[in-house]
């Protein structure tokens, strides 16, 4: 009776352990559809799909702007005599004015003498030493664009270009 007993309780344990392995084997398929399932709806559904070379061109262009090319006055080149002591030297500089906006352009032709004399008077109460470094000339431009722009009223000059800049 024992080992009946035995037999009875060693069955029972091993029906537990496959119902067990079948729970398990059940729930491992239920999750393997859902996420399937959420995989699939999610791949025909919800993803946008790829865009091509030109949707991806048209949105890069939209995302930048379009660059601002601002109006360039070019006033007519300058010769000077430097402030050397030593030594007579001159200076030949060609330059254009950078504006600030197109209205800038009538009022800067207008007071074409006013702004030369501005920069002719800089220019020759510099030395040679002064503007021959690269230092010096950034210099000589900002010096150029704040006293040109004590003289402007419907704008400023944002920038100094040298098309010709000789020292001898």
């Amino acid at each position: 009776m024992a080992k009946k007993k035995e037999a009875e309780a060693v069955e029972e344990g091993a029906e537990v352990k496959k119902s067990k392995k079948g729970l398990f084997i059940i729930i491992i398929i239920a999750v393997l559809v859902l996420g399937g399932g959420g995989f699939g709806a999610y791949w025909f559904l919800l993803r946008t799909p790829p865009q091509t070379a030109a949707e991806l061109a048209e949105i890069e262009a939209a995302k930048k702007p379009e660059p601002v090319i601002l109006p360039v006055f070019a006033l007519k080149p300058f010769v000077v005599n430097l402030a050397d002591k030593k030594s007579r030297r001159y200076l030949k500089v060609t330059m254009k004015l950078e504006l600030s906006n197109e209205d800038l352009l009538e009022e800067v032709d207008k007071r074409r003498a006013q702004l030369r004399d501005v920069v002719l008077t800089l220019l020759s109460s510099k030395t040679a030493a002064e503007i021959g470094t690269l230092e010096g000339k950034f210099l000589l431009r900002q010096d150029i664009i704040k006293r040109v722009n004590v003289s402007l009223v419907s704008g400023k000059v944002t920038k100094v270009y040298w098309e010709e800049f000789v020292v001898q």
